[in-house]
């Protein structure tokens, strides 16, 4: 028998003695108790390009959309209070949209990044992503950016231990 059939016939057993095992059970991280016991949160706006590129205004609104309907949200839920200054806030959280490099025929457009730091050390403690999916229509890529802001909320309330909203009504409202 050659080197090639022996360590062929040697991972095929192993992969057949593996598959019927259960896989070990991970043990979830904690989540830093920074974040947990925040209420005091200063809402930082991590920059949103040009919501317009050369040939077509990619969603409506201005360049500060994703922070604004952020900020409108968090408001709304009332879980944390909202803070003018880092300096008086227990928490940073840090929204953006990036876009991906257009024309290379991926199925997002760009993503929504959502930051959660220390405003002590600017530590970042937890970080969320969110890709908005790629539409035709501007319509359409308006609701799918609304989707994912509703999504990165959803994945916030998860993450401080409420429950995100039922089925697809996340709270995020539509920009106008």
């Amino acid at each position: 028998m050659t080197i090639q059939k022996t360590l062929g016939v040697v991972c095929l057993t192993a992969g057949l003695a593996f598959a019927g095992q259960k896989p070990a059970d991970v043990v979830s991280a904690p989540v830093p108790a920074q974040i947990l016991s925040g209420k005091r949160v200063f809402i930082a706006n991590a920059g949103g390009e040009n919501l317009s590129l050369p040939l077509m205004t990619v969603f409506s609104g201005r360049a500060d959309r994703v922070y604004s309907q952020f900020y409108a949200v968090l408001k709304d839920w009332g879980h944390f209070e909202l803070v003018s200054t880092p300096a008086d806030a227990d928490l940073i959280l840090e929204i953006g949209l990036e876009f991906n490099d257009i024309g290379k025929g991926v199925p997002e457009i760009g993503r929504i990044r959502l930051d959660v730091r220390d405003p002590r050390s600017n530590v970042l403690l937890w970080s969320l992503r969110q890709y908005v999916k790629v539409a035709v229509f501007k319509g359409h890529r308006d609701k799918n950016l609304d989707q994912a802001l509703g999504v990165i909320v959803d994945g916030l309330k998860d993450l401080v231990g409420q429950s995100p909203g039922a089925g697809t009504n996340t709270g995020v409202a539509p920009s106008k």
